[in-house]
């Protein structure tokens, strides 16, 4: 136990100047924060200077140093009330700051803070047409004011007294001095001195009792000033109590007000959220119709228009035309379609072409040929456009010869059935054209040139199940496919171009 004693001890001893070093240096940093805070409110920076106040507050908490938590407070308040933004919010926050200064400074004796701290609430009070608030707080300074005259007052009083107190230590020096002269005297002298000893000692007493009783009389003077200032400062002290409990009062109704608006805004809000919801559910519903119909004339544009083409009207609203230096066109037709036609009904006939051009378009759409369009009983598609294609030539003979083996098929197929068919002659011819969007209401891609117009002659000089191709096409597939050469046709400002029948791959 005893060595259990003696670590205790040593313990405490060695944490004792540690406390001290740390209470030490918390004093020395609320000191430079306080400085800081000085230059900070001298140069205008008062958002700065109120983080350095707020701090020297924190440091002063630390240390349990009541005067130096009210100093920092003052400082912070001082702050505030010079912000030029939300000068009223500001304002506030400032008259709470020195109310709380006040606070920690009611066991603490620093009358000089304490009046600083009335003025500028008065300031404020004016501020805000307080007149009666304005009155207590000037009512306060002035008691203070009158505490330090009484305490200036007590420390004369003090001197004196110490003055007094001397003068009698003197006069026990003199009576000693007097006693031994009085051994040294002869009884006739010594009755002398006597008498005129106790005639100064009588004429002292008299003077001594008058200022004794001056004394006791400014005693009790300043007992009853003092007693008055302290009843003074304890209403005051109770007026700022009910100010504050009064403040405290205004600030929960504003706080409950603050709470019923919110109330309402939320049930508004949550209102406006429902209908906002039904309101959006409407909306995405047409934007979804909106886009679906979007879709469909995105497709049917596509139906109508070639993709590149079509994403350019709509981009710029308007498709520039383009030539192509070596494009292949197709054009068929139908043989005896007229009397074919004769011996059907309108709707089945309609049926009929419907499925044979929806055969062709399977057929071409295979080989990324472009339809341009049907005329009657004529069916066109061009190669190597919009996206120029230098194999065009051979994916066009490709699709012709597949397109007369589909109907080759179809051929047998609805004459053993005893139903009509339908057979078709095809030309096709390579060259230069023009293509481009014509109209503004019912747009229409189209070919233009005289590529166009000879591969129409040789769709009319072809034979039925055949497929007729100029020499200008008969030079650029003449590797891949077997032609067999027909002779020559007669075109208007071209003189005449030599013809080929395909007969399939070569070799």
């Amino acid at each position: 136990m005893p060595n259990l004693y003696k670590f205790l001890l040593i313990l405490v001893l060695g944490f004792s100047p540690f406390c001290s070093f740390a209470q030490n240096n918390l004093s020395k940093n609320f000191d430079i924060t306080i400085k800081n805070w000085e230059n900070l409110h001298d140069e205008g920076q008062y958002e700065e200077a109120i983080e350095q106040a707020e701090k020297a507050f924190l440091l002063a908490e630390q240390l349990g140093d009541k005067e130096a938590m009210a100093i920092a407070l003052n400082k912070e308040a001082t702050s505030l009330i010079r912000k030029t933004k939300r000068v009223n919010k500001s304002r506030k926050n400032a008259k709470e700051k020195f109310e709380k200064s006040l606070f920690h400074l009611a066991t603490v004796n620093n009358p000089t803070l304490r009046i600083n701290n009335l003025t500028q609430l008065r300031w404020l009070a004016d501020r805000d047409k307080d007149k009666e608030q304005a009155a207590i707080y000037q009512n306060q300074i002035a008691e203070v004011k009158r505490l330090i005259a009484t305490n200036a007052k007590n420390e004369v009083l003090t001197e004196n007294k110490e003055a007094l107190e001397s003068q009698v230590t003197q006069l026990a020096v003199q009576k000693n001095v007097l006693t031994k002269r009085v051994k040294s005297l002869s009884e006739a002298q010594l009755e002398n001195e006597l008498v005129i000893a106790l005639q100064k000692n009588q004429v002292d007493s008299f003077k001594s009792e008058l200022i004794i009783d001056s004394l006791i009389l400014q005693q009790k003077e300043l007992v009853v000033q003092e007693q008055a200032t302290q009843l003074n400062l304890q209403q005051s002290h109770i007026d700022l109590q009910n100010s504050q409990l009064d403040l405290q009062k205004s600030q929960r109704n504003f706080f409950l007000a603050l709470a019923g608006i919110i109330g309402l805004m939320a049930v508004g809000m949550f209102l406006r959220y429902f209908e906002t919801k039904k309101h959006f559910a409407v909306l995405q519903t047409k934007n979804e119709i909106i886009e679906e119909e979007k879709k469909k004339a995105e497709t049917l544009l596509l139906n109508i228009l070639p993709a590149v083409v079509a994403n350019e009207l709509k981009i710029n609203g308007v498709a520039k035309a383009q030539k192509y230096d070596n494009a292949t066109v197709l054009f068929s037709d139908f043989i005896n379609f007229s009397g074919i036609a004769e011996s059907l009904t309108p709707e089945k006939l309609v049926r009929q072409l419907d499925f044979y051009f929806k055969t062709f378009d399977e057929i071409i759409g295979k080989y990324e040929l472009e339809k341009i369009k049907t005329i009657g009983d004529a069916y066109m598609c061009v190669g190597g456009l919009p996206q120029e294609n230098a194999n065009n030539p051979l994916e066009m003979v490709k699709a012709a010869l597949e397109i007369q083996a589909k109907l080759e098929q179809l051929k047998a197929e609805r004459s053993a059935k005893g139903e009509p068919f339908f057979e078709a002659r095809i030309g096709i011819h390579t060259g230069p054209l023009v293509a481009g969007v014509v109209g503004s209401r019912k747009f229409a891609y189209d070919v233009w040139g005289d590529t166009v117009n000879v591969a129409a002659r040789l769709e009319s000089k072809s034979e039925a199940g055949k497929v007729n191709i100029s020499s200008a096409t008969y030079k650029q597939i003449k590797s891949t496919f077997a032609c067999e050469f027909r002779g020559k046709i007669p075109i208007k400002n071209r003189g005449e171009v030599d013809m080929y029948f395909v007969k399939g791959l070569a070799g």
